[in-house]
């Protein structure tokens, strides 16, 4: 059951919080841009070839987003309370997503259209240095994940995983774990048992 939140006085002061203050012009726009949803679990918000605009801050709850190929499933970015998530090429390109975004469990999330985020970017100085920290902070994520799928063993790239989610075995199914890592099941299964 999700808890009754006030979602966009809840996204600026987490925002504010991590990024710094945002001037009353532009919280006041920043608000009236925000729109905010509740998703039931395994519910497909973004599917691959379609163009989407939007970029998810949650509040309550998880997604992943993930691609097909040859009929497998590759989990490429996990969110969780807190956390953004779009389909990034499609969100800074326009261009149709080549992955599908979904929820792993109950989700409310606050959301902005990247008109929205341009335009804000345009009028408040203060919003573009917060959209800024935002994208660099992506980019190291994104970058971190690339060093460790092609140098890191697996049982290092499950311990990295874990330094940066360590609940993460108890919010999400082990076979996206896997996926998302870049291994079987039968090794994850036997890095985990390995630490225990």
């Amino acid at each position: 059951m999700i808890a009754p939140i006030d979602v966009v006085s809840d996204a600026l002061e987490k925002l504010q919080q991590k990024y710094g203050k945002l001037s009353e012009d532009c919280r006041s726009d920043f608000s009236n841009c925000l729109k905010h949803e509740q998703f039931e679990k395994n519910q497909i918000l973004v599917r691959s070839g379609e163009v989407f605009d939007k970029l998810f801050f949650i509040h309550q709850g998880s997604m992943r987003a993930y691609y097909i190929d040859d009929d497998k499933e590759i989990t490429d970015w996990f969110a969780f309370e807190n956390e953004f998530i779009t389909a990034i090429n499609s969100f800074f390109s326009g261009k149709p997503s080549p992955h599908f975004i979904t929820t792993m469990s109950p989700t409310v999330a606050s959301f902005i259209s990247a008109v929205d985020m341009s335009r804000l970017c345009n009028d408040h100085h203060d919003f573009e240095r917060l959209s800024r920290l935002i994208t660099t902070e992506t980019m190291l994520q994104l970058q971190q994940r690339i060093v460790a799928l092609q140098f890191k063993s697996a049982a290092e790239k499950y311990e990295i995983l874990l330094s940066n989610y360590p609940d993460i075995a108890n919010k999400v199914a082990v076979g996206y774990i896997a996926s998302y890592l870049g291994i079987t099941l039968e090794t994850l299964s036997r890095i985990r048992s390995n630490r225990k």
